[in-house]
């Protein structure tokens, strides 16, 4: 049997949703297309900080879901300051991109949970990557 539902309080539970705004989909994590790059090219650097993203943003919206805590300005703010690092590792050499990443690394073991230890875990493993494999 239907339910007859107020058109207004149908419409409330409609801007409730769009107030949270869209989940994103939980990272596809592949252990062959993480393994299988070198991350002495700058292709494989983008690549793992932006799967690295990926993961941190799936988890941080679930928490922020839960608890309704901050922004990814800050942790999109260490990528970049990785990739930089990475980019320019030639020029600064690899403790400059040893230092970039170290903050990036930090951040991520500050989130990791009972919950999400897998997958940042891998998140940690890229990291790795990209820091120990700066140049050819």
């Amino acid at each position: 049997m239907g339910n007859v539902v107020a058109l207004e309080e149908f419409r409330r539970t409609l801007d409730r949703r769009e107030e949270r705004g869209r989940a994103l989909a939980r990272p596809e994590i592949r252990g062959g297309e993480i393994w299988g790059r070198d991350y002495t090219q700058l292709e494989a650097v983008v690549f793992g900080l932006l799967k690295v993203r990926e993961i941190a943003a799936y988890h941080a919206s679930l928490r922020a879901a839960r608890h309704a805590d901050g922004s990814g300005q800050e942790f999109d703010a260490l990528c970049l300051d990785a990739l930089d690092a990475a980019y320019r590792v030639e020029d600064l050499g690899p403790a400059r991109l040893k230092a970039a990443v170290k903050p990036l690394k930090e951040w991520l073991l500050d989130a990791m949970t009972e919950d999400n230890k897998r997958d940042m875990a891998w998140a940690l493993v890229l990291v790795d990557l990209i820091e120990k494999s700066p140049t050819k």
